[in-house]
């Protein structure tokens, strides 16, 4: 094709107007794709991540009250030193909390 010819301009004029209109022909095809494969795809997959959300917490609910009954029974029954490294643990977790709260008290205030 020649481009700089009588009739250059007219022939780069429509070769343009081809380009644009096949250009917006699919840009609306690929949205119709989308909106009609994708968009239904990305809710499922949205409802079942907030599904497989709420289980998690459920689960790690029940693992904490698990660990804090498996916790109570060693603290019952088993040996004297566990008994006493569980208490030196349990006294410092209750300093470390109290020393959360007075921190947040202050920068409360």
């Amino acid at each position: 094709m020649d481009f700089t010819g009588q009739f250059g301009g007219m022939i780069a004029a429509a070769f343009i107007g081809a380009w644009a209109t096949a250009t917006a022909f699919w840009f609306g095809v690929g949205a119709i794709i989308w909106k009609l494969f994708f968009n239904p795809r990305l809710k499922a997959l949205e409802d079942q991540l907030g599904d497989e959300r709420k289980e998690c917490d459920r689960q790690l609910g029940q693992m904490s009250n698990r660990i804090n009954q498996l916790e109570t029974m060693l603290m019952l029954h088993g040996p004297q030193q566990l008994r006493q490294a569980m208490q030196a643990v349990a006294s410092d977790n209750n300093l470390a909390i109290d020393e959360v709260k007075r921190e947040l008290r202050g920068s409360g205030e």
